[in-house]
């Protein structure tokens, strides 16, 4: 789920043609946030192929069930989405827009008998359900949904445009000419996401450099390689180069990480990672081969299917073989899980992590969090990082690799321990 999401993550950040400007006048005109899709360029990969296959290939904001309903397939019906977002979260702070196939009656159809509503606005028809978004068809090509008021918005601005900035139109220009999936952020990332509660004030986590970035763009070129492509603007040279630092150290934390699993897929993902720092901006650049990315996928979803569905253990008896039996009571477990202040107890021999030196000019300190396993003879077997920040989780893990425990016991025989690790760096004052 990780990897696939990695990717779906990848490639929704991410034509030799720019956005439909029909969409782009729709669009809202304080919009700070601005994402598109070029499928039907997308569609000429065979790993768009394969990840538009995917069950649920398409934003749940983009097309409702409805339309699968009404015989709607977006491989073949849909050209190009676009997203456009104020930049406040919250309702009716984003529409979508849809450029495409559309068997409006059909579909009106099909809604009515789901138990949806139809209104009749400047004589363009809007379905919904209370309490949900709504779609709009103004003609059978074009496709508007959102919160009511939005999509009304949006046929207002069919008969009176109201133009994006003139900033926002030329980042837009410039990524959706180039890219096939493409955003473009106008706003700081800490506006655009949700805070919560009683989150003001608090220290700084292990990715509060991301949200000093004050504008991005960026998009994803597909070919015989998928081309990632990303720039971001922060408000000094210092935090774009300590920006550089903390996306470099993403490559380095997933190879340390599970030889074996999808941390590793991660990592060779990430080996062509590339990233430079000039100025105020900082780019991203990543190339990876799309046979690679898919067969990777498909391992990811092979591992999934078995984990959801494990093997039952066999035990067999006279009268045959029972599935999914357990154990005997007296059975002694191969592994335990003990919490991490008494395994602390035990360990005899820890020697302390190097303190990164770009973390202490940044006056970063913090608590790296490991789940670990612990062998039968004391040694660490696997680690795995739970939380910290990226500067101070490399050196962490090559400290805790070299600890040794005291055996655990159980019922005079040594059992694995699965535990988590707490590795504290603290700046002297």
């Amino acid at each position: 789920m990780r990897l696939r999401l990695f990717v779906a993550a990848t490639v929704l950040t991410g034509s030799l043609f720019a956005a439909d400007p029909q969409l782009v006048s729709l669009a809202m005109p304080d919009s700070q946030m601005m994402a598109g899709v070029n499928v039907a360029q997308v569609m000429l990969s065979p790993l768009g192929q394969y990840l538009l296959a995917q069950p649920g290939p398409l934003p749940d904001a983009g097309l409702p069930k409805l339309i699968e309903t009404a015989g709607f397939d977006p491989r073949r019906d849909l050209r190009e989405i676009l997203l456009s977002a104020s930049g406040q979260p919250g309702s009716g702070s984003a529409i979508v827009l849809a450029r495409g196939t559309f068997d409006v009656p059909k579909i009106l159809e099909a809604g009515q008998a789901d138990g949806s509503t139809i209104e009749i606005y400047k004589g363009v028809s809007i379905i919904g359900k209370q309490e949900q978004n709504a779609i709009a068809f103004p003609d059978s090509t074009l496709a508007i949904t959102g919160a009511v008021a939005g999509v009304r918005a949006a046929i207002d601005r069919m008969s009176a445009p109201a133009a994006i900035s003139s900033a926002m139109a030329a980042q837009v220009n410039q990524w959706s000419t180039t890219e096939d999936v493409w955003f473009v952020s106008m706003a700081p990332l800490s506006q655009l996401r949700p805070q919560a509660p009683g989150a003001a004030g608090a220290g700084p986590g292990p990715f509060a450099m991301l949200s000093k970035i004050q504008q991005a763009g960026g998009g994803v070129k597909f070919g015989a390689n998928a081309v990632m492509s990303l720039q971001a603007i922060s408000p000094t040279d210092q935090d774009a180069a300590a920006l550089a630092v903390v996306m470099k150290s993403f490559a380095g934390m997933a190879q340390m990480g599970d030889s074996k699993g999808e941390l590793a897929q991660v990592a060779a993902l990430l080996q062509s990672l590339n990233v430079t720092a000039q100025g105020q901006v900082t780019t991203v650049s990543l190339s990876v081969p799309e046979s690679q990315i898919e067969q990777m996928m498909q391992a990811s979803h092979a591992s999934e299917t078995h984990l959801e569905n494990p093997p039952q253990p066999e035990i067999k008896t006279r009268s045959g073989v029972l599935s999914g039996s357990l154990p005997s009571p007296g059975a002694v477990p191969q592994r335990i899980r003990v919490g991490s202040n008494v395994q602390k107890a035990k360990l005899l021999q820890h020697p302390e992590p190097v303190y990164p030196p770009l973390a202490m000019q940044a006056r970063i300190s913090g608590v790296v969090r490991l789940n670990a396993v612990i062998g039968k003879d004391g040694t660490v077997q696997n680690l795995t990082l739970s939380s910290g920040h990226p500067l101070l989780v490399p050196p962490a893990i090559e400290a805790v690799k070299q600890w040794v425990y005291a055996p655990t016991l159980l019922n005079g025989q040594a059992v694995e321990v699965v535990t988590q690790i707490e590795v504290e760096f603290t700046l002297s004052q």
